[in-house]
């Protein structure tokens, strides 16, 4: 601590921002938020204030677009029979049954 009833030239009393004690202008520093504080309460900037994230690249590289629903025609035992209601389209053969009729 500082005696502030002397006289030094070209200094003033000033008051520390941080604590409220009186000192010589000459014996307070600026801090990193701005405030003139003495030398018991001055403290350097937290290094973490300076840590930036980095930002994720969130898009793929490439991209497509999605395709439209391709159905694809299953030809089984009844869908090859050539009788009316029960063949499919493009899979009957013609004069073929297999057994199989409409009549009960």
């Amino acid at each position: 601590m500082s005696s502030i009833r002397r006289y030094d030239n070209g200094s003033w009393n000033v008051i520390c921002d941080q604590c409220g004690r009186e000192y010589k202008a000459n014996e307070l520093s600026m801090r990193w938020d701005g405030l003139m504080v003495c030398s018991g309460d001055w403290e350097p900037r937290q290094p973490q204030d300076f840590v930036h994230g980095v930002a994720d690249k969130m898009v793929p590289p490439f991209t497509r677009p999605e395709p439209s629903d391709t159905f694809i025609p299953q030809c089984n035992i009844y869908s090859v029979n050539a009788i009316a209601s029960v063949a499919s389209a493009n899979c009957a053969i013609s004069d073929y049954n297999n057994g199989y009729s409409l009549q009960t």
